[in-house]
Formats: structure tokens, C-alpha cells, sequence
């Protein structure tokens, strides 16, 4: 959280730090963004201020040129400033909730001062009886706009804007621990932070999207914003940033609508509607949407939403460019707190649009019927839809139901997106974002600014800056001390705490080498065989590209019980597609590799708790593994190859814990397991090799800069592997043969609600030699604390007890949802609580249907979102057995 105050991040990191966690958070400021247009610098224009009739001040009033994409918005005071040549223009001024002002002004040599003073907008109520057999006239014009929703979504092929940026936050809580800290670097309670950027956006249909940051500043700290993109989409969308858009197919079962009146301007019916939600939370609206009679297309928006606890709200208003009404004011702002941290923040958007190009096929002279009330003239025939344009058949019938409208637009996108095909083009790309930072984006003068800026900065911002450019000076000067300092003292020393925290060090413009010290939290452990373990690693990295690169990691470990160092060298290379890894050395691993207790937390169980989960053994080991994706990642094989001689290990003698516990003790380094009496082993040689296959049918991705952000889940991942024990080669002891097939899923079940499901299932066709870490373990638990997988970790099967060399059947299912039981009530939902049900179910020829029936909550602890409380009963051949409460995130450490 810190990064949202400091290193001049402010403003872009806040909104993408809220809603992208992953998970909050590709989030709903995704709904935000931008598109302006660069003024030239003329020394004519004009200025004034937007006011009310009662001369109150109107806030980012949205000014512009009728006929023309040249736009401005007023500032926080209500003074705006538009620059123009000389000549005569219609200046049109627009405010949410007041008429539309329009005045043709003529401008000569000097600048034109043009106040506005705004009269609040008159509602014509039409006589409408609503009752039980009378529908509100708001749902036949939301059926409309809900039914036209992607066919505007559609109308713009593609365009080149620029978006003018202005955010403002202020801090409402700090965490006393970093309070000292963040005051030396500007930030306190109550003070206000400022931020300015000026952004080239291009669009292309149907999902390309690149962004270029032509200049940033910010009061705070005067360096470029991190480079992500803010991800355009809209109201059309179904699923803006997760949520249900009020033109949502789904909108009728999310929200009820009311008719609030109509108004005329320029000779168009407005229509004001509120959005009512049938149980408001995170993911849907409440608040008043304004639709434009016969087009059906949004006129402006002011709603509000809620995400993890923050309080978000959203204002636009549209105008027309080229027929097509597009947003051009743009306003949010977000409350709340996170870990600690609390603060207000609020953004405004001025965009304007260039070398717009509107679809042909997409154009206003449908006129759409609400089948409710007007069944539509003809039916359209399925060789109709398939062989004639949709531009010919708007002009063959020119009315359409909702239903066929749909039917057209789809039948549209199917002839699209073959077209694509025929073209070579990559359809699995969901999404292609790209953003590039000028070289000079941080270091524009105030004169380009000036030129630049569409929206006046208020005295306390123009003070702010001043304060804060002279503030920069000093830093740059102590940072270029510093650094020239530092470069002196590093050529010749290596100071203790690099020694014990570890350093990175750039060697070239492509290599770096990292120690990594022994004060990590991974890295100074304890466990009862090896007493306290210290390790310390280098790696060595060289990038040639950004694609590829190669690496180098010798690692070293002291074990204070058994007075050994050992460790292990890993070499490999890694890249877009494929890759490898050869390791080697002697080093401990758990008797389950995948690790179901990582040693920091095993750390903490062993000292505090008398508890010792984790088991482990010595090998002494070399081993080559390697992965290979094809057909565009739908495809991916990964193996290993393994030869090691493995070596049992017991308890220290004077394995002891901080406190002694009358209810714990520390247990042997053997497990207990139900199909194999005694889990030791004497001393052996293995190889073994594994070879994997995963199948994801339908795989999408998102590209961010030319690399793949895959959108895993939402197509089945199919897995197959084979695991196999080699014998009398190189006088390897075990001999067996194990098949291993999976399939998981994630479907929507609702807005910000998810079933997850993983099957698998195996069997060993052949185990005449495998020792009990040839096994098949499953990811248990035995402490209090949960964290990793929430879907593929039982809550409280014992880590070893029910491993097996035989076959096994697994089965895991976890439903969130945003409303279930405590949900239900709305100051539980309006928290960012969430619930969960759970099954987590195994069998074996030993175990009987072991089963958990889970209920959990997320975000108990308010500004923790992925901390949850899970409350777990067990069940052993269906007869119930106990009951567990498990504490814990969504987090994964350790492993």
C-alpha cells in the first residue's frame, strides 16, 4: 500500500492497486478511461466560470465546441479556459441535473470572457398509472437500451483520442507505523496531493487498445506513472469491470427501474430513469441513468458502486460525435480504507476524440420495438441473417424487436470474427493493451503545460506544485549526492547488512547477480531433524530480450543439529515458450513434494506450538526438468528426470520447543499411514522421470505489451501425467508405475460470484518398489491457520495418514457468492464480506469417503479483504467425525 504515496504513483497506482487485486482487484476503475484532444497554442479562446442561477460555483462542467471535437471541463471552482482561433463558434456547456446552455460567440484578437450562469433542468412527468396491472413506463425504454446496448457498443470501428487527467487524494489514516516515514516524504493526514497527465489513447475493434503517456506530474513526487494501462470499456459492456451494467442482458434480474420524467433539448426527448438495485453491493449500481428517446443510447450516468469496502462514484456525460454519442466528461470518486490505510480520492477526465471512424453497418436509423407491447412487422429468415449485410437489412426492415436485433449483432460478430480467421489473426486474444511512457513525459516545462492543460489548475493546486517543484529540486540534488556516494562506497565494501538481508547488484545493461542473505524469512528456519537451518544463495541472471533468460543460482545451507553444510547449483534458461532447468547438489525435501507446509510456517508451529508438520528427508541429487507450450498455449507438456540417493532422517535429540505443551508433542520424523505399517526406509538410489500433459480447450489471454496474461479457469484445464519409478539402472531401487488425470473449471455463477470444481484421480499400475515418497500425498492441514490453494486444500486431513499406493479419487468444489445467508443482509454485504461454501471429498482403497462441508467468510477484518474464517465438519464413511475452525488468507507463503 505504501506504493500508493510514494515514488509519484499516487494517482494512476491508487486506482490500479484497489481494483485489480486479484483478483479486487481488473476492477471497476477500468470503467474510466480516457480520450482528449491536443491543443495548439493559440493566443486566442475563451474563459469564464460556470455557475448556478444562485452563482454557486458547478465543478468540471463539461464546455465545448458544437461540430467540433475541441473541448474542455470547468475545475473544482467552475472556471474553465478553451483555447480557439479567431472566428465564430456555438460554445454548448453541460452539467448533470441543469439544462443544456448554448450561445454562438465570435472571437477577434483577445480572449473572450463568457460566464455561464445554468438553470436547473425541469422534469416533464408524463400521467403513467403504475401499479399491478401498469408497468413503469421505465422498463419498455430500458428493454430498448438494454437490446441496442452492443449494437452502440459496436458503432465506433476505431479512433485516436487524447485524455487529460486531474486527480486529487488526501490521506484520512495512516498506520502509526509508517506515519513517520511517509511525513518525510510528503504524506500526511488531511494534506492534500495533486496530478496531472495528458495521455494518447488508440482504439481499433474489437479489443486493441495502446496508450501513451505524453506528459505527468503529480505534487508529490515528479516522476512517470507506472506503466499500466487503463482499461477502456463501458456501460454497453455487459461486465464492466466485473460488475452488472445497468444494459446488462442481466440487468432485469439485478435491478429494478423507475421513471423520474423527460426533458427536450435540441430537439431531443431525454429520458431520466433510476437504477434501483434488488440488493445493492459490490458489482452492482444504484443511482440515474439518462436515455436518449428513439436511439436508445446513453446521455449521461451518474451511479454509484462498492468494491472490498470502498464507496465508489461515477459521473459522465456524453455528446454527440459524428451521430455517435461518446462520453467526454468523466468524473469518480473513491472512499475507503485498505490494511490500514484510508483516504479520498477523486478523478476527472476530459476527453476529446480524433480520426474517429463509426462501423457503416452500425448506424442510428434502427428503430427498435419492445416485443412486450409491439411484435416486430416480419421475421427475419435464417438465410436472410446469414447471407445479407447488416447494413442491408436495416435498410430491407427498418424495425426490429429487441430479440431480432440481438440475432443480427450476433450474427454480425460470428461473420467478423471468421473474417479474422481467414486473416490469420490471433482469436484467443480476449483483450491487447499496450502503453508506452514519452521520454520527456516527466520533464515538460509549465509553458507546455499551459499549452497542454484543458482544465485550469485552482490556486491551492497551482501553489501545491509550485511548493512541490521546489521540493523536487532539493531531492534530485540529495539523490545525485547520494548516488555518487554510494557508487564510491560499493566499489570497495560489502556492509554487514548486505551480508545478512541480501543486495542486487546490475553488473550490465542485461546481467544482474543477487545475494540473497540469510536473514529472509525463507532462508533461517527451524525443524526438529535439522535444529536451525541458515541458507544463502547467488543468482546470477542474464535478459538478452525480454523473452529469454538464463540463469545461474548456487545456494548454500548450515544445519546447527546435524553440523552440515550442504546445498545445490540450479542453472537454466527460461523463455517465452519452452524452457529448462538442470539442479544438483545435497539438500533436505519434504516427503510430499509439493510441499503442503512451508517451512517459515513450520518454523512457527515446531517453536511456538510443539507441533512438527513438516517431514523431511536428505538426497543427494541431479535433475533436468523442462517445459513446452504449443497451439497458441492451448498445449503444454512439462517432465523431469530425477537420479538421487535418498536418505532417511530422524528427530534431533534435543529438538525442543519455546513452550511445552501438555496437550502437543513433537512426533517422529516417520508418519503414520494407513496402508504402509512403518514409513521408514534404509538408504537407496532412485531414478525416476515424470512426463505431464495439460490440455485448455478455448484458452484466452490478455496481451500487456506483447506479453500473455492468461485468463486461466475460465475455459477446463485437462491434465494427464505419468510418473515412473525406474529400476536396476544405475542401481535404482524403486520400480513402479503411476497415472495421474485432472480437470478443473471456474464458472460464473453471478456478478462477483464463482463455483471453482477440480476432479482427479489415479492409480498406481504398478507399485512392487515405491517408497513412501513415491507415493500419491494429498495438500492437508493440521494447524489452525489456512493459507494457498482455497480450492485444492483440504482444511483438516492429516498431511500423511491417508497416502497411498494404490488409487485414489479427489474432489474439490468452492462457491463464493456475494449474497447468501449473512450476505443477505445488506450492511454485511456492503462490508465486502463474502461467503463460501466448500466440499472437499477423497477416497482410497483405505479410506473410507473422507468428506468436509465447509462454510467460510472473506474480509472479516475490514480493510483486509483476504483474510477468512472458515468453520469445517469432517466426515469418515458419511458418519460425521468432527468439527474444525480455520483462520487464515487467501494468500499462499511458504511453499
Amino acid at each position: 500500500m505504501h506504493r500508493i504515496y510514494q515514488n509519484g504513483k499516487f494517482g494512476r497506482s491508487v486506482i490500479i492497486y484497489l481494483f485489480k487485486q486479484p483478483p479486487f482487484m481488473l476492477k471497476i476503475c477500468s470503467f474510466f478511461v480516457l480520450f482528449i484532444v491536443h491543443f495548439s497554442v493559440l493566443a486566442t479562446g475563451i474563459r469564464g466560470v460556470v455557475k448556478t442561477s444562485k452563482g454557486d460555483p458547478l465543478p468540471y462542467a463539461t464546455v465545448a465546441v458544437k461540430g467540433s471535437p475541441n473541448g474542455t471541463m470547468a475545475n473544482a471552482e467552475g472556471r474553465y479556459e478553451l483555447p480557439l482561433a479567431a472566428g465564430k463558434y456555438e460554445i454548448v456547456v453541460q452539467y448533470l441535473g441543469f439544462k443544456t446552455f448554448s450561445k454562438t460567440i465570435e472571437i477577434e484578437k483577445e480572449w473572450l470572457t463568457l460566464d455561464v450562469a445554468m438553470e436547473e433542468q425541469a422534469l416533464n412527468i408524463d400521467e403513467v398509472r403504475v401499479g399491478s396491472k401498469a408497468e413503469d413506463p421505465a422498463y419498455t425504454i430500458m428493454r430498448r437500451a438494454i437490446g441496442k446496448a452492443r449494437f452502440h457498443e459496436l458503432q465506433v470501428q476505431s479512433y485516436t483520442a487524447r485524455a487529460y487527467i486531474k486527480g486529487t487524494g488526501t490521506a484520512t489514516q495512516i498506520p502509526f507505523f509508517v506515519r513517520s516515514q511517509l511525513k518525510k516524504e510528503g504524506i500526511e493526514v488531511g494534506k492534500a496531493i495533486f496530478n496531472e497527465s495528458v495521455n494518447e489513447i488508440t482504439f481499433k475493434q474489437p479489443n486493441n487498445y495502446k496508450m501513451r503517456v505524453i506528459s505527468t506530474r503529480n505534487s508529490l513526487d515528479n516522476s512517470a506513472p507506472s506503466p499500466n494501462a487503463y482499461l477502456v470499456t463501458s456501460l454497453y459492456n455487459p461486465s464492466p469491470a466485473g460488475t452488472v451494467s445497468p444494459l446488462s442482458p442481466r440487468a432485469l434480474g439485478y435491478y429494478k427501474f423507475e421513471y423520474q420524467g423527460s426533458f427536450q433539448e435540441n430537439g431531443v426527448e431525454i429520458n431520466k430513469i433510476k437504477v434501483i438495485p434488488r440488493s445493492y453491493g459490490e458489482g452492482v449500481y444504484r443511482g440515474i441513468i439518462y436515455i436518449i428517446e428513439n436511439t436508445w443510447a446513453i446521455y449521461s450516468a451518474n451511479l454509484e458502486t462498492t468494491n472490498q469496502g470502498f464507496d465508489i462514484e461515477i459521473k459522465q456525460i456524453y455528446a454527440p460525435r459524428e451521430d455517435v454519442w461518446l462520453p467526454v466528461n468523466q468524473q469518480f470518486k473513491i472512499a475507503g480504507s485498505l490494511m490500514g490505510f484510508a483516504g479520498n480520492f477523486r478523478y476527472v477526465v476530459s476527453l476529446n476524440y480524433q480520426s474517429l471512424k463509426i462501423n457503416p453497418a452500425f448506424k442510428e436509423t434502427v428503430t427498435v420495438l419492445d416485443e412486450k407491447f409491439t411484435p416486430p412487422p416480419t421475421k427475419i429468415s435464417k438465410s436472410d441473417l446469414r447471407t445479407k449485410k447488416l447494413e442491408d437489412l436495416a435498410v430491407q426492415q427498418k424495425e426490429f424487436s429487441t430479440k431480432q436485433l440481438r440475432q443480427l449483432v450476433r450474427e454480425y460478430e460470428k461473420q467478423d470474427l471468421k473474417a479474422r480467421k481467414q486473416k490469420k489473426e490471433d482469436v484467443n486474444v480476449s483483450r491487447s493493451d499496450s502503453v508506452t511512457i514519452d521520454s520527456l513525459a516527466n520533464k515538460r516545462s509549465d509553458d507546455f503545460w499551459k499549452d497542454l492543460r484543458t482544465i485550469p489548475l485552482t490556486d491551492v493546486e497551482t501553489k501545491s506544485f509550485r511548493q512541490f517543484d521546489s521540493i523536487r529540486v532539493v531531492k534530485e540534488l540529495k539523490v545525485k549526492s547520494d548516488s555518487t556516494k554510494a557508487k564510491r562506497d560499493s566499489s570497495g565494501r560489502f556492509g554487514l547488512g548486505t551480508i545478512l538481508s541480501g543486495q542486487t547488484f546490475k553488473l550490465s545493461k542485461k546481467t544482474t547477480l543477487a545475494f540473497e542473505g540469510p536473514l529472509q524469512p525463507q532462508y533461517f528456519t527451524y525443524n526438529t531433524v535439522e535444529g536451525y537451518a541458515l541458507q544463502a544463495a547467488l543468482a546470477l541472471n542474464y535478459k538478452p530480450n525480454k523473452n529469454n533468460t538464463f540463469y545461474l543460482k548456487p545456494l548454500g545451507r548450515y544445519a546447527s543439529e546435524r553440523r552440515l553444510f550442504s546445498g545445490t547449483v540450479a542453472t537454466g534458461w527460461t523463455g517465452q515458450r519452452r524452457g529448462f532447468a538442470l539442479t544438483g547438489g545435497r539438500y533436505v525435501a519434504q516427503l510430499n513434494a509439493n510441499n503442503p507446509i512451508g517451512p517459515d510456517l513450520n518454523t512457527t508451529t515446531s517453536l511456538f506450538f510443539e507441533r512438527n508438520f513438516m517431514k523431511i528427508y536428505e538426497k543427494q541429487f541431479g535433475q533436468l526438468s523442462f517445459y513446452y507450450n504449443r497451439l497458441a498455449d492451448v498445449l503444454s507438456l512439462s517432465g523431469s528426470v530425477e537420479y538421487a540417493q535418498r536418505t532417511e532422517l530422524l528427530n534431533a535429540e534435543n529438538a525442543k520447543s519455546f513452550i511445552d505443551w501438555r496437550r502437543y508433542q513433537f512426533t517422529p520424523n516417520r508418519p503414520d499411514n494407513l496402508t504402509l505399517p512403518n514409513t521408514g526406509f534404509a538408504q537407496h538410489r532412485a531414478l525416476t522421470f515424470n512426463v505431464a500433459l495439460t490440455w485448455r480447450p478455448g484458452q484466452q489471454y490478455r496481451l500487456y505489451n506483447g506479453q500473455k496474461r492468461y485468463n486461466f479457469n475460465r475455459k477446463p484445464a485437462l491434465s494427464l501425467s505419468y510418473t515412473k519409478g525406474v529400476p536396476n539402472v544405475g542401481e535404482s531401487a524403486t520400480d513402479f508405475d503411476r497415472l495421474d488425470f485432472g480437470m478443473q473449471h471456474s464458472v460464473e455463477t453471478g456478478i462477483k460470484s464463482e463455483l471453482q470444481y477440480s476432479l482427479k484421480a489415479g492409480a498406481f499400475l504398478n507399485n512392487r518398489q515405491a517408497y513412501f515418497m513415491d507415493f500419491k500425498h494429498f495438500m492437508g492441514n493440521e494447524f489452525f491457520l489456512q493459507n494457498g490453494d482455497a480450492l485444492n486444500t483440504f482444511r483438516a486431513l492429516p498431511y500423511y495418514w491417508h497416502s497411498t499406493n494404490q488409487r485414489y479419487v479427489e474432489v474439490h468444489a468452492l462457491n463464493s457468492t456475494r449474497r447468501l445467508l449473512l450476505t443477505r443482509l445488506p450492511f454485511v454485504r456492503l462490508a465486502g464480506i463474502k461467503e463460501n461454501l466448500m466440499v472437499h471429498y477423497l477416497w482410497t482403497p483405505a479410506t473410507a469417503h473422507y468428506t468436509e462441508v465447509g462454510y467460510g467468510l472473506d474480509g472479516l477484518v475490514p480493510g483486509f479483504p483476504f483474510f477468512r474464517l472458515e468453520v469445517v465438519p469432517t466426515f469418515l464413511d458419511w458418519k460425521y467425525q468432527n468439527t474444525v475452525i480455520r483462520i487464515g488468507t487467501t494468500y499462499r507463503f511458504g511453499r
